[in-house]
């Protein structure tokens, strides 16, 4: 197993977190062991010309970088990405964390729910094609499109994805979100409540509707094509007024809503245990692409041609740079029908897998550079090096007096 100690070099990173948007990495900070910054100061360094902020620290026994990502978009991702491999140059694992859209139905999984988590098992770059006057035609050409994880990552989320491997995990990710619910800036984080996990049906678009606004929409009405106004996109479900009668049914969220109501309930039982309405983890391919999905037609067409399980923003400029694995919390279900009270909840059940998956990852043993010293006690290692130097002399000063 390798030595666990605080890096002296930057080149002896081996993990990078990249996060979007703020939820993303509050979550994600909130969850760090040991942060490792000197009144301010970036205790490592980094590049000359590398423009990407950074935060360093311990994630159970692996030291790792957060990314923070000025915006999304894979052209960003891209040279954030690569930035950090010109500071962080023995990076072997690149983690993507944050929140997607999901597909609340799929061919190899059971339902996902707003809250669940969805981990990479490959990507797709959806938005990647070519553009006719009546279809868009993907790309598929192997030497033009994203390749598959490495042999390392394959044969590890092999493992976690098997029945006992991926139960200890959502055990785990329980344990660590009840935890972050108990950390200051995140006391109101809880589960949101079933009742307001709405998925509606592909042809009940989110716009203003004749019986149920007091709005006079000229673009939303015209029910002679879909076309949604700017006002009623940038609203909430609760906002608009979505009628709740149009609905799917679903029978995991029943069961949850049987068991314990649609009433806001904590983000676990106690003491972390999986209960009824914990977040269950989903393996599966994800579309990642610079197209905010919020189309049900386009995300069901795309889900059952691609098998994809989820769709974001961010991994598709970073995939080449480095083997790299998505772990996403659900908050809406890429359909255009959103309530930001999810994405919180979201960012904070990927953020607590994320430090879950990391628990169970194992890091190569290597041998301990011959001039690598703890940071953390370098003074007494200096004290103790002067220390047995000066014994040393008095030992041969003796010895000459003899």
């Amino acid at each position: 197993m390798a030595i666990l100690r605080r890096p002296q070099y930057r080149d002896e990173f081996e993990i990078a977190i990249i996060c979007g948007l703020k939820v993303e990495f509050d979550a994600v900070e909130a969850l760090f062991d040991e942060v490792w910054e000197d009144n301010g100061a970036h205790a490592y360094g980094k590049a000359a010309g590398d423009p990407n902020a950074y935060a360093t620290g311990l994630i159970g026994k692996h030291p790792v970088v957060l990314t923070y990502m000025p915006g999304l978009g894979k052209a960003i991702a891209g040279r954030v990405a690569a930035s950090l491999r010109s500071s962080f140059i023995g990076i072997k694992l690149g983690l993507v964390v944050g929140i997607c859209g999901g597909v609340p139905e799929n061919e190899d999984e059971d339902e996902i729910l707003l809250g669940d988590i969805v981990i990479s098992t490959g990507i797709v770059e959806y938005d990647f094609g070519q553009q006719l006057s009546d279809q868009f035609f993907r790309i598929n050409d192997k030497e033009m499109t994203l390749g598959r994880p490495n042999h390392e990552i394959r044969a590890f989320l092999a493992k976690m994805s098997g029945y006992r491997c991926r139960t200890k995990l959502r055990e785990n990710t329980c344990t660590y979100l009840a935890g972050l619910s108990a950390k200051e800036g995140f006391e109101s984080l809880r589960y949101p409540g079933a009742d307001q996990d709405k998925l509606f049906r592909p042809a009940y678009l989110h716009k203003h509707c004749d019986n149920r606004c007091n709005i006079n929409c000229t673009v939303c009405v015209d029910h002679r094509g879909d076309a949604i106004c700017d006002t009623a996109l940038g609203l909430s479900c609760t906002e608009l007024g979505c009628d709740d009668d149009e609905q799917i049914t679903r029978s995991r969220l029943e069961k949850i809503k049987g068991a314990i109501g649609g009433s806001d309930v904590p983000v676990a039982p106690p003491y972390g245990g999986v209960g009824v309405h914990s977040p269950r983890i989903h393996f599966g391919a994800i579309a990642s692409g610079d197209l905010t999905m919020k189309s049900s037609y386009h995300r069901d067409n795309i889900a059952a041609t691609e098998n994809v399980i989820a769709f974001e923003r961010t991994a598709a400029g970073i995939w080449d740079n480095f083997p790299t694995v998505v772990i996403k919390g659900v908050c809406d279900y890429a359909d255009g029908h959103k309530d930001e009270i999810w994405e919180q909840y979201a960012a904070a059940t990927a953020a607590a897998c994320m430090k879950g998956f990391l628990k169970e990852w194992v890091t190569a043993d290597k041998p301990v550079r011959g001039d690598a010293v703890d940071a953390g006690n370098s003074s007494l290692y200096y004290m103790d090096l002067w220390s047995a130097l000066a014994t040393a002399m008095q030992d041969r000063f003796n010895d000459k007096r003899v």
